[in-house]
């Protein structure tokens, strides 16, 4: 398969996932070299390391500080030339439109098709937007709330998720405990939840945390 990139990165915190993956885009040839990292440290060490060179960045949307969502600015911010592609193991119709939403280059089933994952390179080189077709079936199928969490929601939902109190929740996050508050006063009127009980159950039925 012709190269249509030289350079990948892959982060995910499950080290034979991004093992196994970064040699099966090396061993199709689909990209020159290619750099495995399971933490945001390494991989933001690595990434700065590189310069504004143009790369791929294969993203697994669970990270154990938070979510894929989070990192977009910072990436953003080192090297505007990234595209970055979502890996996630995740089939909810609410999460895919929420990824789909901040327009990364890809979102890719971390169960796909050695093809699948041929057509995602093509495309992203392209600068056409890839969906797994496995989430365009699911999109195609469900009908959903019209409605997206920003990647600062999703870290607030997770801290709550691991019995975070407010105060706790907003100094690890460097807010005001009114600003939490206020962040999930939103969240629930969103998706018109009663209680943070019943939010954090819809954030987890829905794949957000």
């Amino acid at each position: 398969m012709k190269k249509y990139f030289d350079n990948a990165i892959v982060l995910d915190d499950q080290e034979l996932f991004s093992a196994a993956f970064s040699l099966l885009l090396e061993r199709y040839s689909l990209f020159s070299f290619v750099k495995a990292c399971n933490d945001s440290h390494e991989f933001f060490a690595f990434l700065n390391s590189f310069g504004r060179k143009s790369i791929v960045v294969f993203l697994d949307y669970y990270l154990p500080e938070g979510n894929g969502l989070s990192l977009l600015s910072e990436i953003n911010r080192i090297n505007k030339n990234a595209k970055i592609v979502f890996l996630t193991s995740a089939s909810s119709p609410f999460l895919i439109r929420n990824l789909k939403s901040y327009n990364p280059a890809g979102i890719l089933s971390k169960s796909c098709h050695l093809d699948t994952l041929k057509e995602c390179v093509q495309d992203v080189a392209s600068g056409k937007p890839f969906l797994d077709p496995l989430f365009e079936d699911i999109l195609s199928q469900q009908e959903f709330l019209q409605v997206k969490f920003t990647a600062r929601e999703i870290e607030l939902l997770k801290h709550f998720a691991d019995g975070q109190t407010i105060a706790t929740t907003a100094e690890k996050m460097f807010l005001s405990p009114h600003t939490v508050v206020a962040h999930r006063r939103n969240m629930m009127a969103k998706v018109e939840c009663k209680s943070i009980t019943h939010l954090l159950t819809f954030a987890k039925d829905n794949g957000l945390i």
